[in-house]
């Protein structure tokens, strides 16, 4: 990993921390006290930030993960539910928390959970938005929203069901049973998983080599994968273009003939 001294990023909620460290940056979910819950402040921060952390030029991941190694995220504070989330104030509530899955899901720079603990619920939603999920293997799954009476967001239903298959997010929803970290990576909800000794360092390998790539091949790649029938065309043909003209491609070919690491600056 980079020795670059990390960048203290403000978030706009008590919370959610945020720093950049190379081409790393990291949003920690810091509430271990109640396993790292999000308050409405919280969701309603996401946007502003993701979209101010991906338009870091030197950004090449945006990691998300919760404070105090016990949980990633154990969902919505249900505390605030009798204030937030009855009456005509449940719809703002739920757009808050659909709003910050969105930006972390169309965000251009690729994404990653790293779970320890519980990820239930919204934490789990949050999870699902990131573009791949590394988890530690005494991590916890579930999604109660059927035993709390509420109904789980439609685009995060959405993702579950791509991420799962249909059947698989039926058992999850209609059960709201709490499974493990081997099942998840079995139904492949998760897409990496390590022992707790040792998460720490296969996290930061994988991270590495993340980052060691070239960042405009990333955003490409991502942008094509995360295409949808209303994704112009033309902006992924370019996105394209950029990176056979970039001077990291250069870079790629000369590093490459002379059997050496390539040194990316996303130019």
């Amino acid at each position: 990993m980079t020795q670059t001294p990390p960048e203290n990023i403000a978030t706009g909620a008590a919370r959610l921390r945020a720093e950049i460290s190379g081409p790393l940056a990291t949003i920690t979910i810091s509430h271990p006290e109640r396993h790292n819950i999000i308050d409405l402040e919280g969701w309603l921060a996401f946007p502003d930030l993701m979209a101010r952390l991906c338009e870091s030029p030197g950004v090449r991941l945006i990691m998300l993960r919760g404070d105090g190694g016990k949980a990633f995220v154990a969902g919505a504070d249900i505390a605030q539910f009798g204030e937030k989330f009855s009456g005509p104030a449940s719809t703002d509530y739920d757009a808050a928390t659909v709003n910050a899955f969105d930006a972390v899901t169309n965000c251009p720079v690729p994404t990653l959970a790293a779970i320890e603990g519980y990820c239930i619920g919204g934490g789990l939603g949050l999870a699902l938005a990131c573009d791949l999920r590394f988890a530690r293997d005494d991590a916890s799954f579930a999604i109660p929203a059927a035993r709390l009476g509420l109904a789980y967001p439609t685009s995060a239903t959405i993702r579950l069901r791509e991420t799962v298959g249909r059947a698989r997010a039926k058992d999850i929803l209609f059960t709201a049973r709490r499974f493990d970290a081997e099942a998840a990576l079995a139904t492949g909800l998760i897409d990496y998983l390590a022992p707790a000794q040792d998460f720490e360092t296969a996290l930061d390998r994988r991270v590495a080599e993340i980052c060691a790539n070239a960042p405009l091949t990333l955003r490409a790649a991502k942008g094509v994968l995360e295409c949808t029938p209303d994704t112009d065309p033309a902006e992924l043909e370019r996105k394209i273009a950029a990176c056979f003209a970039s001077a990291d491609y250069k870079e790629g070919r000369m590093a490459f003939m002379e059997k050496r690491t390539p040194k990316f600056k996303g130019e």
